[in-house]
């Protein structure tokens, strides 16, 4: 009997320590919309997510799988990669995609890239990088190299983040963002090899008497080189299907009342060769007491100079 009770307590400390560098989080939620467009019938429907984060780790190696699951596409794996050190040099190798808070994360899409390396290390205080971006669709074998290749630095200068980044052997991307008196300032721009290719990117916040103020603005040189769809700042996106224009403005004011988060956005679509398209947003969100947080957001955007399109947005969402 103390054998059995002895082997137990040394199993159970070996899956303790075998399980204590693992660890699952994640997030859910399910989606009503209802959309009302002039001349079309209203649409009517929902979607259920569920966001598998799963992460583990030995010494100085991190490996990373993100699992997402929805109505439309089914289990689909995402993110999946692996952080080590070599040296003074941080590897991240795999499967990942870049976020609207990267370095022209509003411009460009940041599609999920295969076989993607990045090197970073720091050199005289700056971060320094370079890698392959890989295929941006799925691969079984190796990934292609050539003209792929970026390289890029990040460095503060007097209380700023200065960014400079090769994307790529047509496009070099430039910004800088910090805080001055109180106002949070971040200018991007994208310049392409070519005439009428250059993208800038701007967004100004400030506080004032609670209420959290913001004026955002893209400006392209042609219709259609504004790509991201899945904007953090931006209510109607450039890169949406029917509002490919060549320029974006945004104010944004944002406030606490009653327990609820209140956030309104108006902005204005320009093209090069059309009227511009006005948009407004509301959005509400509150934290339950069951610990899930609800969201409600109308938005109502012109689809054309005539017609307009109006969304009804209900999301109920918990993260673990």
């Amino acid at each position: 009997m103390k054998k059995q009770l002895l082997i137990a307590a040394v199993a159970a400390t070996m899956t303790s320590a075998a399980m204590a560098d693992i660890s699952i989080s994640g997030d859910a939620k399910f989606e009503y919309q209802n959309i009302e467009a002039t001349g079309v019938a209203n649409t009517n429907k929902t979607n259920t997510e569920v966001n598998l984060n799963l992460r583990g780790k030995s010494g100085d190696t991190s490996v990373v799988v993100d699992v997402a699951s929805d109505g439309a596409n089914g289990l689909v794996v995402e993110d999946q990669y692996l952080t080590t050190k070599v040296g003074d040099v941080t590897v991240k190798a795999g499967n990942y995609a870049t976020g609207t808070s990267s370095i022209l994360g509003e411009i460009e899409e940041g599609d999920r890239s295969n076989s993607k390396v990045t090197l970073t290390t720091t050199l005289g205080g700056a971060t320094v990088y370079v890698g392959n971006s890989g295929s941006s669709t799925a691969s079984t074998g190796f990934t292609a190299i050539n003209n792929n290749m970026f390289a890029g630095v990040s460095a503060k200068v007097a209380g700023f983040t200065v960014q400079a980044k090769h994307n790529s052997e047509t496009t070099d991307s430039f910004g800088i963002a910090g805080d001055v008196a109180g106002v949070s300032v971040r200018l991007e721009t994208m310049n392409v090899d070519g005439a009428n290719k250059d993208v800038t990117f701007g967004n100004i916040t400030t506080d004032v008497n609670g209420v959290s103020l913001g004026y955002a603005w893209i400006d392209a040189d042609a219709n259609g080189l504004i790509k991201e769809t899945d904007s953090s700042i931006f209510a109607v996106e450039n890169g949406l299907s029917g509002y490919e224009g060549d320029s974006n403005s945004q104010v944004t004011a944002k406030t606490s009342m009653a327990g609820n988060t209140v956030t309104v956005k108006a902005g204005t679509i320009g093209f090069a060769t059309a009227a511009d398209l006005d948009y407004t947003q509301v959005g509400v969100t509150r934290p339950l007491a069951s610990g899930a947080t609800l969201a409600v957001t109308y938005t109502n955007a012109d689809v054309t100079t005539t017609t307009d399109k109006k969304t009804f947005e209900a999301e109920l969402s918990v993260k673990f």
